[in-house]
């Protein structure tokens, strides 16, 4: 898959609108899991089809949110 396609599948996720104005009333949760798995198969942490949760998983996610959510917003 090139990037362009990535980029593309990543414009098209679906979100809730349910969210506050601080995520402009979408779920950022499913682009930020995205890299957060992509840096962990990239890393070789995560190398089997099926991906559990884990700690490791949660702070790189996390590592995410932090880096790029307004202060206030909570995972």
């Amino acid at each position: 898959m090139s990037l362009d396609q990535y980029l593309k599948s990543f414009s098209r996720l679906r979100t809730d609108k349910r969210w506050s104005s601080f995520t402009t009333r979408q779920a950022p949760h499913k682009p930020f899991l995205l890299l957060s798995i992509m840096d962990l198969i990239v890393q070789g942490s995560i190398t089997k089809i099926f991906i559990e949760p884990s700690f490791e998983l949660l702070d790189t996610f996390n590592t995410y949110w932090n880096s790029i959510m307004p202060l206030g917003t909570k995972t």
